[in-house]
């Protein structure tokens, strides 16, 4: 048993992440999208989800109008901040007729494009009573985008039981189509008013069977900033690695019944089952500037030639940031260059040796950080490509055994990033 659980933690340890991902900046001007049309769009606009086809970027949306009933719409760009709403913002999808499970309310779309044509999943409810009476997950499908079929299906997945961790209700879907099957990450309301996050696969896109053991993604320690909700995530593949952006709430953001702070977090998995969240989240928030109310929830995240492209709800509208695909900028305008950011050995007792590579000419650091984010040792000035690390804090105290993060930085940029073991 130890052998198994030494080689688990060897494996978890010899992983080496560029978090270039976590880098967001806010576009200066934004919102990119607000409402316009007061008939269809006079509550609320919100929930963004889109695909980049043939260099055009293509969204569809929520809104509510003076009826007070939510439906979906459609819009495009070439750039992802001048938008084009479908037919001056006219719904796409409408909802369901009289006594049907989605009659009153459409909401938290989630597009997916395989060779069938256009999958929509989204959430359906017959009242828009909070919670809502009765809610689910539906698919409709369509060939153009823009005209659609429900499935016959529907709804396609339902809430658990008054007992589980999603009895409350369900929505967000996050879709992929991947290795030959349909995967779902979709959000969970308990009767605590806890939001989770949780996992189901389908062979078609229409039968879907939820994992057993969700939820896949839980909220955070108490007075964490996502202790009550970690939500409406959009996942996307590269290569072998799943990466998960999600909204977080916490206790102390609803105390006032008013949610004006919201942040963004990011974890990535290898199965899309396991996931791992990011040591230093929250990587986005309302009060990074240009500052956002009621954002950034409901992120949504597309890879654009070479950067990330994230859609998010805010109180005013749409609003837009990017971060990097590459860690490491162009050699022609950065003295910082960097090997592999390694230690050894790892796991460690006494003392690790963590070699990279940087020129001198750029101001560096190394820092150390524990398992819960807290920094415990900071090296400053970097000569040579090695440290020591004794496994000790900046008191000189001895750290306790456990998993630890070290990250090489250039003033405000993460550049590396590397997980350590210290066993005493």
């Amino acid at each position: 048993m130890k052998k198994v659980l030494l080689f688990f933690l060897l494996s978890f340890i010899s992983e080496t992440t560029i978090f270039s991902q976590t880098e967001w900046t806010k576009y200066v001007s934004n919102p990119v999208m607000i409402k316009t049309n007061l008939i269809w769009e006079f509550f609320a606009i919100g929930q963004p989800t889109y695909i980049i086809e043939n260099d055009t970027f293509k969204m569809w949306y929520c809104a509510a109008g003076v009826d007070h009933k939510g439906r979906v719409f459609y819009a495009h760009s070439t750039d992802a901040i001048n938008w084009i709403k479908h037919n001056n913002g006219t719904p796409v999808l409408d909802v369901g007729k009289q006594g049907e499970w989605d009659m009153r309310w459409l909401d938290t779309p989630e597009i997916v494009r395989d060779s069938m044509g256009y999958k929509l999943y989204y959430f359906g409810a017959p009242t828009d009573s909070s919670p809502p009476i009765h809610s689910a997950i539906g698919l409709a499908t369509s060939s153009d985008g823009i005209n659609w079929q429900r499935d016959s299906n529907n709804p396609v997945l339902e809430k658990g039981d008054s007992t589980q961790w999603d009895g409350f209700w369900i929505e967000s879907p996050a879709v992929l189509y991947d290795e030959n099957i349909y995967k779902m990450w979709y959000t969970g309301v308990a009767k605590d008013w806890k939001i989770r996050i949780g996992y189901a696969t389908s062979p078609d896109g229409k039968v879907w069977t939820k994992y057993p053991l969700n939820p896949v993604l839980e909220v955070g320690t108490a007075g964490s900033w996502e202790d009550l909700w970690a939500a409406v995530p959009a996942v996307i593949k590269t290569d072998t690695l799943y990466e998960m952006w999600y909204s977080g709430i916490s206790v102390a953001d609803k105390m006032d019944d008013v949610i004006d702070t919201v942040r963004a977090g990011y974890a990535t998995s290898m199965d899309g089952i396991h996931w791992n969240k990011y040591f230093d989240n929250p990587i986005l928030s309302s009060f990074d500037l240009p500052y956002d109310s009621a954002g950034p929830w409901a992120p949504d995240v597309v890879r654009d030639k070479n950067e990330y492209k994230m859609l998010y709800e805010t109180q005013n509208g749409f609003c837009l940031a990017t971060a990097p695909i590459q860690a490491i900028e162009e050699t022609s305008n950065l003295d910082l260059r960097i090997g592999e950011l390694t230690a050894n050995p790892n796991p460690f007792t006494l003392t690790t040796a963590i070699s990279y590579s940087c020129l001198p000419s750029r101001r560096a650091r190394i820092t150390i950080y524990d398992i819960s984010g807290k920094l415990v040792r900071t090296f400053s000035t970097l000569q040579g490509n090695k440290i020591i690390w004794d496994g000790k804090n900046n008191s000189n105290q001895k750290l306790k055994s456990g998993i630890y993060f070290c990250k090489l930085e250039s003033g405000n940029k993460t550049i590396q990033t590397q997980k350590l073991l210290l066993l005493n």
